[in-house]
């Protein structure tokens, strides 16, 4: 049975970066590819999911062949074996679409039928024709897939550890992803034929696990109303400054702010930066001059979260011209995203959580003019916890459907208890069985209005590792190596091991 090895390449900033002993992973790909034993083909020019299904099933009409092994042109781990292992399991199987499961993403294509590429096409432009407009991204094809799953044989070979908790992305997309091919490529050079050997090295390896940061949190005010019952930044506020958040004054230099900014794109290249760390941002007077320095490079990405009631009524109209003038964004995510919090579905039970002020009529109204404004980008946001737990149906009930405000957009976080400074309301404990490194130490950075940097959020003003005003962005950071060889070799300090936030994500 005739197959062929199509690279899709995405014409990233770093494929062509010839660091891996001068080779470039471009290079590198192509040559794992050559070791298929099948012919190679390079494309390029694509942008959407139905315009990709459109070139690979010409190709394959074009070739004569009868199966397609795809991957993108940038993943220099592109691994033989387990490209070999697909194959045997998809002509054994007879299967339509073959992948790995549980290994990091770039070391294994996906196999398809020539068959399944017709048909996927015409799902693209048919049934499936919201999902086949979409961009391409690393999981197309299965998202594709996804919109029939049932119709398609089906095959994975799995992985004997389950990898993906790591999420891995071995391909040089973005800056984080490339650091971490290089480290990984130094650790093994040309030697890198197992895939288990590989993922093994990788999640014990801390200049993998922690390459650059992908959030940052800035406090850009330190002033809020101060009452929501399951927030530790009161207290903390009223021991280290003897001041209340209501009463609060302080503000982050506008000037040292664009310069944080401007040294967050030099570090991390693609980012989410938040402006809700502690206080709330509307309090800045020069937020929108921020978000508009942040938008200006097109790595970077705004999130924002707040008290609906707290939102000024402009906010939106302004806002949105900055965010309509803005470049698309390369970090995959939207230009700006804001999470209104609300916390219940009834007036009563917001008002006991975020304090008797609160009005959920005029949150809702906000939301709505947000969404009006900036479509897309407006997610209605609930903390659950035992004090609201009877609500969270009716909540995800009413934000879920499509025919409301958001479209369908929200969030459901998961509560904190601040390593140990609050009181544990977790109606239900979801972390993992097996601890990960905690990602806020892998890749998070919270900082205060004056520079200063702690451990992680859940320290809130305490535990400073540095300020980045004094020392800049780069040394901080590399503070935090420490203690994340701890949590490599599972020694927690008496904080990290009572807290359970390690295993969320953000962005």
């Amino acid at each position: 049975m005739k197959s062929i090895v199509v690279l899709f390449d995405e014409k990233n900033k770093y494929e062509d970066e010839k660091v891996f002993a001068g080779l470039s992973a471009k290079e590198l790909c192509h040559t794992a590819a050559e070791s298929f034993g099948f012919e190679v083909r390079t494309i390029s020019g694509c942008t959407t999911i139905s315009e990709l299904l459109e070139e690979l099933d010409k190709i394959c009409t074009e070739s004569s062949a009868e199966s397609l092994i795809f991957s993108y042109a940038d993943c220099l781990f592109l691994n033989k074996i387990l490209t070999e292992g697909l194959l045997s399991t998809h002509f054994d199987y007879k299967a339509e679409y073959t992948f790995a499961e549980g290994y990091p993403e770039g070391f294994a294509p996906e196999v398809l039928n020539k068959g399944t590429i017709t048909i996927l096409k015409e799902l693209s432009k048919t049934t499936a024709k919201a999902t086949g407009d979409q961009k391409i991204t690393r999981h197309s094809i299965m998202d594709i897939i996804k919109t029939d799953i049932n119709s398609f044989e089906v095959e994975t070979v799995l992985a004997p550890v389950d990898w993906r908790l790591f999420r891995f992305a071995f391909d040089c997309s973005k800056k984080e992803n490339f650091i971490a091919c290089q480290k990984l490529y130094e650790q093994f050079g040309n030697n890198i034929a197992d895939p288990v050997e590989l993922s093994t090295a990788a999640a014990k390896n801390p200049e993998i696990l922690k390459t650059v940061p992908g959030f940052y949190n800035l406090q850009l005010a330190q002033k809020c109303q101060g009452k929501c019952s399951y927030c530790p930044y009161p207290a903390a506020l009223k021991q280290k400054e003897g001041t209340e958040p209501v009463t609060a004054a302080k503000i982050m230099d506008f000037n040292k702010a664009c310069s944080l900014v401007e040294q967050i794109s030099e570090l991390s290249g693609e980012a989410v930066i938040g402006l809700s760390a502690w206080g709330e941002c509307f309090n800045h007077p020069d937020l929108l001059k921020i978000i508009e320095k942040i938008l200006s490079f097109e790595g970077l990405s705004v999130f924002i979260e707040a008290d609906g009631c707290s939102i000024p009524q402009n906010f939106a109209a302004e806002v949105a011209k900055i965010v309509n003038a803005a470049g698309e964004r390369t970090n995959g995510w939207q230009k700006l995203m804001i999470a209104v919090s609300m916390d219940g579905f009834t007036a009563q039970t917001c008002a006991s959580l975020r304090g008797s002020d609160f009005n959920l009529e005029k949150s809702v109204e906000t939301v709505k003019n947000l969404e009006q404004s900036l479509p897309g980008c407006v997610y209605p946001q609930f903390v659950r916890m035992n004090a609201n737990e009877e609500e969270l149906e009716g909540f995800f009930r009413y934000w879920n459907e499509k025919t409301n405000a958001t479209g369908g957009n929200f969030i459901i976080q998961k509560y904190n208890s601040f390593a140990g400074l609050l009181k544990n309301e977790e109606p239900a404990d979801l972390s993992p069985l097996d601890r990960n490194v905690c990602w806020h130490l892998r890749r998070d950075m919270a900082i205060l209005y004056n520079g200063d940097v702690p451990l992680c959020y859940s320290r809130v003003l305490d535990d400073i590792k540095g300020n980045v005003f004094e020392e800049g962005l780069v040394s901080v950071w590399k503070k935090f190596d420490d203690e994340l060889k701890k949590h490599i070799e599972q020694n927690y300090c008496e904080k990290c091991g009572g807290c359970d936030e390690f295993y969320t994500f953000n962005f």
